[in-house]
């Protein structure tokens, strides 16, 4: 039996955090609407044109909602 890795909780919210933002931008991008973030003290408009799609980016890996945290609880399916 495969031994499962614990995955711990900093992890989990910087997948989510990561994943959320690159839909974020995605949508931004297909819809034509500037982006706004935040750049040395500043708000920054990014035209939807200069928004990159996420290329050459390795796949990320899915965790099983079998996995454990390292805190021992269950981490629950994702929502979809």
């Amino acid at each position: 039996m495969k031994k499962l890795k614990k995955i711990s909780l900093g992890d989990l919210a910087m997948q989510a955090l990561t994943a959320a933002v690159a839909k974020v931008v995605e949508a931004h991008r297909r819809t034509g609407q500037p982006l706004a973030v935040w750049r040395d003290g500043k708000v920054v408009w990014i035209p939807a044109a200069k928004l990159a799609r996420r290329r050459n980016q390795p796949p990320q890996r899915a965790i099983r909602p079998s996995q454990k945290l390292a805190s021992g609880h269950r981490r629950n399916p994702p929502i979809r």
